[in-house]
């Protein structure tokens, strides 16, 4: 086997887990503006009926929204929960949820008491019930544990306390985490059809883009890095869609070395990343300030795409009905401040908006049913970020809560809550 690509694995660490205190204190400054901007909305909302709506709705016209199930449903976007005290005995710290379909969901965590060893837990009834067991790395470790298969989990580890070049690794299971074994990462010149590419920061324009065998948990990784700058890997797209990234064509330098980045474009491969097709809207699209990448991309079908973000707080949307060849801006908009945006295409054909991923962000939500060119204010549920598994869709609820949403239709979602661990 090859060796690990253990020096880019590690830089991938180190982007991942260093704080960068610029974008902390242009976040901080950010919510702080959307507050304010909130407040604006509101009041506009509740002035006019519809506020942000482009056209009047239709008398008796029912916005989409997703209903919700069973009765203990929390709130979608619950406020911060406390942090523990120090010291105050028995400690349990979660990652992100990782669903391999609507049966099989697993999360790392770790338990301290005299230690911190890293576990995992998972559940193949949807959390009816649960096992656990010990992760095959450090107990310092930092770990990234992905799903990409009902039993088929890769994690990527490094040592906190040895973050050399040599300590950052892959390991497999392809057993629910029964068993583990260590992998290589093989580089290939397209990645293979069916296998799941995972969403990584810093994103493709740093790291290829790389991928993972559902049902062997091999690992191939593209030779070549994507020519956009801070770019990102659209995850949640249907594979008729190709592989697409969407970043910036361009930056700049201003005072104290501040680096701005320029333009909006998105590349599309249809051929496991071998070649490339890119294209650059005329609007300077942003999803977020802090995340890689530019537009947000959305898609139920492959076929007709969105990319939604923000052009000086408002809401800037492209339609492409044509797989990507093509797009046209439709005059569909809505005032979001410098909040982050996420969007999906519900699969009765529903465009749905996120604007703000975090109570502190003080979300909204928006849909459209014509193809973006109206959008009107809607419940705030889950959608926008899904992520499609056999069997429907998962969203989950971290960081705010550590639960899962789940959906067959994604219309109708009920909520999984976390293990207790």
């Amino acid at each position: 086997m090859p060796d690990l690509d253990f020096a880019g694995l590690n830089t991938a660490a180190q982007a991942a887990f260093k704080p960068h205190f610029e974008q902390v204190r242009t976040r901080a400054r950010r919510r702080r503006r959307t507050r304010i901007a909130a407040v604006v909305v509101a009041a506009a909302v509740v002035a006019t009926g519809s506020g942000i709506a482009v056209a009047a709705r239709p008398a008796g016209e029912r916005l989409p929204a997703p209903a919700f199930g069973p009765d203990r449903t929390p709130e979608f976007m619950p406020g911060p929960q406390p942090t523990p005290t120090p010291g105050a005995g028995r400690q349990v710290s979660t990652g992100r949820p990782a669903a391999g379909d609507l049966d099989h969901l697993y999360v790392r965590y770790q338990e301290c008491r005299t230690g911190c060893p890293v576990r995992w837990a998972g559940t193949d009834d949807r959390g009816r019930t649960w096992r656990t067991g010990r992760l095959p790395v450090p107990d310092d470790a930092m770990v990234d544990l992905r799903a990409v298969g009902p039993r088929t989990l890769v994690a990527w580890y490094v040592s906190r306390s040895d973050p050399s070049s040599r300590s950052a690794a892959w390991i497999a299971s392809t057993d629910g985490g029964a068993t583990w074994r260590e992998v290589a990462v093989r580089k290939v010149a397209a990645l293979p059809a069916g296998w799941r590419v995972l969403e990584r920061k810093p994103g493709p324009s740093d790291e290829p883009l790389l991928a993972v065998d559902p049902a062997t948990g091999d690992i191939g990784q593209l030779t070549t890095r994507s020519t956009l700058q801070q770019s990102g890997y659209v995850a949640g797209l249907p594979a008729s869609a190709g592989l697409w990234v969407s970043g910036r064509t361009g930056s700049r330098t201003g005072d104290g070395g501040r680096i701005t980045w320029t333009g909006s474009a998105v590349e599309v491969s249809r051929d496991g990343g071998r070649t490339w097709r890119r294209h650059v809207f005329d609007a300077p699209l942003t999803a977020s300030d802090d995340d890689f990448g530019a537009a947000a991309l959305a898609s139920s079908d492959g076929r007709t795409l969105y990319a939604v973000g923000r052009v000086a707080g408002r809401l800037v949307i492209y339609r492409s009905a044509d797989g990507g060849v093509s797009w046209q801006r439709t005059p569909g908009t809505a005032t979001v401040g410098g909040r982050t945006i996420r969007a999906a295409v519900r699969p009765d054909g529903v465009l749905v908006v996120q604007a703000g991923l975090t109570a502190a962000e003080r979300p909204l939500m928006f849909a459209s049913t014509d193809g973006g060119r109206t959008l009107r204010p809607t419940t705030l549920g889950p959608g926008a970020s899904a992520e499609p598994v056999p069997g429907g869709y998962v969203q989950t609820g971290w960081p705010d809560s550590k639960g899962v949403w789940l959906s067959t239709d994604g219309v109708a979602w009920s909520w999984m809550d976390p293990p207790r661990l």
